[in-house]
């Protein structure tokens, strides 16, 4: 068995190392890294082969923080359109169509920003190769189909950069879709 001695010892050494920490100076003001202003731009695009069909562009301004976690500006655009419920005699579901998107951004120290990026579309319109642009298709219970894409990345982008976050192909028609983020500090 220890003498109590030797225990007080050893607790009042730690308790003076855990107060020393604690007594550390918390860094001032002067050296801490403002927030950094910055616009990020998201473009989604649409192919049918080489044809550009739409252009969609989405842009945030947001404040970057050095070293914590990126604050998430969001957008919802879009309208919710009325589907007749099979069974549910006659009531229709309401279901939202259109662009959603999170966007977060966090500054690291190397002076490059990582993008936190969740983007989700899905439209009500469906164009095949020989349908005309706006035709609206409906399975043959009276359901429309609702094209739809949905995307979370991370991307690693400098000041003006632009990267491709995503490359996507339709299995109804075949289109392409591109997801371009771009980021710019604001002076």
């Amino acid at each position: 068995m220890k003498k109590p001695t030797a225990i007080c010892s050893a607790l009042l050494m730690l308790a003076f190392a855990c107060s020393a920490r604690g007594q550390e100076k918390p860094k001032s003001a002067e050296n801490a890294k403002p927030s950094t202003p910055v616009k990020v731009q998201v473009v989604l695009t649409e192919y049918d082969g080489e044809k550009k069909i739409a252009n969609l562009p989405y842009s945030f301004l947001m404040y970057s923080e050095p070293n914590q976690a990126p604050y998430t500006n969001f957008s919802r655009v879009g309208v919710r359109v009325p589907v007749p419920a099979i069974g549910k005699d006659g009531q229709s579901e309401f279901v939202d169509v259109g662009s959603s998107i999170d966007c977060g951004v966090k500054t690291e120290e190397d002076g490059r920003f990582t993008v936190r990026l969740s983007f989700e579309r899905s439209s009500l319109y469906f164009q095949g190769p020989s349908d005309e642009k706006g035709t609206i298709r409906t399975t043959s219970a009276g359901q429309p189909y609702l094209p739809h894409i949905r995307s979370s990345s991370l991307v690693l982008l400098k000041d003006g950069q632009t990267l491709e976050a995503l490359v996507a192909a339709d299995p109804m028609n075949g289109h392409v879709f591109h997801l371009n983020v771009t980021l710019n500090v604001q002076k």
